[in-house]
């Protein structure tokens, strides 16, 4: 379990199984798309025999019998020990036909130190194929040179050659030939189609009769992307076998990730795709959560997560598609306005604070004196003090979409928060003329950013969102009329900022689909529980049920 737990974690970097069955489809397809797609035209052949012709007559106890021969016999025996053939194999493996017009380069080869005697075409697929290749066959000095020499001429020089090697005087020197290359120019090859070319070949300059070199290079370039490749020369590193290797180590990664997942009996899996948006303020905590649920059943179960607001988040699912409906959950700071047109579970109890910039230097803050830095009628710190330095209030506030305005503006205040004027909370920027400096932000972790880089701003947030501030910022939660939340004296002690956490659905889900089950994990399992704990919410049904407090709102 130790090596397999790394390798789900591994799958799930890619992505899940999805695209991991994809990625293996696609090297699977790799090979198949470059040999027919990509380098479609590929020509390639093989050197099948390259050695000496080997007919002289055997020495027998260090003598050599030629020389006691004829000196014609001599003068044969002397060439056909330098002598050698090449038989080289060409082919057409790709997908579609090569005409001349796809060579940037002729195809040619060279032998080394060794010059073309005679050559021929055999075992061509066709006549009219072994034509044309004797028909393109052109020979030449050297690579830099032109090959204007073709098999006729090379055909005519060697019987010339051959008459004066046999009749001439016995000291007389017979000029060697000067072709070290052939080259097949307007080659033309169909798919499939194969031939072989036969070389023969002598050894230039003098030497023993057992100094015969066996070096033959090709050279020529096919336009594009094709390929002209050597059979004979076996590379290691493949496209079908590099991707075969990558198939084969998916597969087993894939399989041993699964073999990985944890068994719970305790967590209902389904398949499906849920969608769960709204409050930005568990939106975090909700894709924690998801991952534990996803962790245990695997990609069977697809969630996704987005933070849009909790009334965007509602309004998003009343409006949504029949069809889509069913896997949509919406996250809401506290009970929807629309609650009677919607199926709703309490999760969890939040617990909000008003927060100011540490320079302000207050502790706590009435209600009334809420009310009045909202209206307007104070805009300075000062007149909330009572004494000290001039300092001007500036307020942070949330978007119409948000659950926690909601809240404040509801539980607190008793009434809407002011105009908004400014775009960065220094001044009114907007609306010179509105009553109060006020901006919003989208969520509460961008409020408590300005409330703490801002001079005598002010704010609120959820308490997990503040705790984290306060690790990076200057900031500081207020009591309100020197009360702080206490669950266990909530009703007594008259603390007004707080809310449940509810999720919402369209209608009850149906017992067994991926929602019902998800529903069930998150508001249920202990799993979910330590994760909403951790965060600093309060689920609302513990180890021993459901908590009291929770339907108090």
């Amino acid at each position: 379990m130790v090596v397999l737990e790394p390798l789900g974690r591994l799958v799930n970097f890619l992505g899940g199984v999805g695209p991991v069955l994809f990625g293996i489809a696609l090297l699977v397809a790799a090979p198949f798309v470059d040999r027919l797609v990509v380098r479609r035209k590929r020509l390639t052949f093989r050197v099948l025999y390259n050695s000496k012709i080997g007919v002289g007559p055997e020495r027998l106890d260090g003598a050599d019998p030629a020389e006691a021969g004829p000196p014609q016999l001599s003068r044969v025996v002397r060439l056909l020990d330098r002598m050698s053939i090449v038989v080289i194999r060409i082919r057409n493996s790709g997908s579609y036909d090569i005409d001349p017009d796809d060579f940037d380069k002729a195809l040619s080869f060279t032998f080394g130190g060794r010059v073309v005697w005679n050559a021929r075409v055999s075992d061509a697929s066709t006549p009219e194929l072994r034509q044309r290749l004797r028909d393109s066959l052109r020979f030449f000095p050297d690579e830099d040179k032109p090959a204007r020499d073709n098999l006729l001429t090379v055909r005519q020089r060697l019987s010339d050659r051959m008459a004066r090697w046999v009749g001439g005087a016995q000291n007389q020197e017979v000029a060697e030939p000067n072709w070290h290359g052939v080259r097949l120019d307007r080659l033309t090859l169909k798919r499939g189609q194969k031939a072989k070319l036969v070389v023969v070949l002598r050894e230039a300059g003098p030497g023993g009769v057992d100094d015969i070199t066996k070096v033959v290079e090709h050279a020529g370039k096919l336009k594009d992307a094709g390929l002209i490749q050597d059979e004979s020369k076996a590379r290691r590193l493949t496209l079908p076998r590099v991707s075969a290797t990558l198939v084969v180590l998916l597969t087993l990664v894939l399989v041993l990730s699964q073999l990985a997942r944890p068994v719970d009996s305790s967590v209902a899996c389904a398949t499906g795709e849920l969608s769960v948006e709204g409050s930005s303020v568990l939106m975090s905590t909700m894709q924690a959560v998801a991952a534990e649920y996803t962790r245990v059943c695997g990609d069977d179960t697809k969630i996704a997560t987005r933070a849009t607001g909790s009334l965007s988040g509602v309004r998003g699912l009343l409006n949504a598609d029949a069809a889509r409906a069913d896997g949509r959950i919406a996250l809401s700071d506290g009970k929807s306005r629309y609650h009677d047109r919607l199926y709703g579970e309490r999760l969890a109890i939040v617990v909000y604070f008003v927060v100011v910039n540490s320079e302000v230097g207050l502790t706590t803050l009435g209600v009334e004196d809420l009310q009045k830095i909202n209206s307007g009628a104070w805009t300075d710190w000062r007149q909330v003090r009572g004494e000290g330095p001039s300092l001007p209030i500036r307020i942070v506030g949330r978007g119409q979409d948000s659950g926690t305005r909601q809240l404040f503006e509801e539980r607190v205040l008793g009434t809407g928060e002011n105009v908004l004027s400014s775009e960065e909370c220094l001044e009114k920027d907007r609306n010179p003329d509105a009553p109060v400096i006020r901006c919003e932000r989208d969520d509460n972790a961008e409020v408590l950013e300005k409330i703490s880089t801002i001079p005598g701003a002010i704010g609120y947030a959820d308490a997990a969102s503040v705790a984290e501030a306060r690790r990076a910022g200057s900031i500081t939660a207020l009591t309100l009329d020197g009360k702080a939340f206490d669950a266990a004296t909530a009703v007594e002690s008259g603390y007004p900022f707080w809310t449940v956490e509810y999720l919402y659905l369209r209608a009850r889900p149906r017992p067994g689909s991926a929602a019902a089950n998800f529903l069930e994990f998150v508001r249920g399992h202990s799993l979910a529980r330590v994760r909403l704990t951790e965060s600093g919410f309060r689920p609302c049904t513990g180890a021993e049920g459901p908590v009291e407090l929770c339907h108090l709102r």
